[in-house]
């Protein structure tokens, strides 16, 4: 897993926003999921969800 610390990355902090926040599998800032307190991305999301027990409604 990388280290995405803002002291390894020398990226300014950011208290909120996309650059807030990043996904715990890959490391990646767009379309993190929060609900949950899940923090990943959608397309990690996609992967572990059906470990996590969520299924697809239909």
């Amino acid at each position: 897993m990388k280290d995405r610390s803002y002291e390894a990355t020398g990226r300014k902090k950011r208290k909120f926003g996309r650059g807030s926040r990043w996904c715990r599998r890959c490391g990646d800032y767009t379309a993190v999921i929060q609900k949950y307190d899940l923090n990943i991305c959608r397309r990690c999301f996609r992967e572990v969800a059906p470990q996590l027990g969520f299924r697809k409604n239909r």
